[in-house]
């Protein structure tokens, strides 16, 4: 577990921080960008819809859902431990917003389903799904049956597709999300940690 923490501290700081000094897309953020726009309509439903469980007051029950989930997993430390992973990451983001400004996607270079003025990093669905998905996604590593397998099928899935469509709705670079999801994932792990948990993949 420490080597992934530390590989995700490497993306956060390696992408997010190449994102903030260059003020725009890294290597390949534009041309993954046009790919997924040539599969996935930028304005799709699903993907606002999605996006919204990730905004004020939505956010709240995401939460709460997942907190159920987590307690299924892991009892009252495991749901102490995402809910607390998730208030991390938020907090995080919401001090990170308070220090940089890195520009969105433009509609000049890819289609933007909705403009926005606020900066692209970090994303705050990504930031959210990575400590939520992430959270569970641990907790579920630490048990075998179906349930602890579905958890975590969904959990990336959720994960993985959510980015992708706000890749493809332009609201934010690729780079932009990965360095804010694996923040959020940090933050799980974190939280995991102080709740007593263990999470180098003990199998109950």
């Amino acid at each position: 577990m420490r080597i992934f923490s530390l590989v995700l501290l490497v993306l956060v700081l390696g992408l997010g921080g190449a994102n903030w000094v260059l003020q725009g897309p890294l290597p390949l953020d534009f041309e993954i960008t046009r790919l997924l726009q040539t599969v996935v309509d930028a304005r799709s439903v699903w993907i606002d819809g999605l996006s919204q469980t990730a905004g004020w007051p939505l956010i709240v029950v995401s939460t709460l859902v997942a907190g159920l989930f987590a307690a299924s997993l892991a009892r009252l430390p495991g749901a102490a431990a995402l809910i607390g992973g998730v208030i991390l990451a938020m907090a995080s983001e919401r001090l990170l917003r308070l220090a940089i400004d890195v520009p969105r996607p433009s509609a000049e270079l890819v289609e933007v389903a909705k403009a926005s003025a606020s900066s692209g990093l970090p994303s705050t669905f990504a930031i959210f799904y990575g400590a939520a998905c992430g959270g569970l996604i641990l907790l579920a590593r630490r048990k075998r049956g179906r349930e602890a397998m579905s958890v975590q099928v969904v959990a990336w899935a959720l994960l993985v597709i959510g980015c992708a469509g706000r890749v493809a709705a332009g609201a934010h670079w690729t780079s932009q999300v990965v360095a804010s999801a694996a923040l959020g994932a940090l933050a799980a792990i974190l939280a995991a940690r102080l709740a007593g948990l263990q999470t180098r993949g003990a199998r109950r």
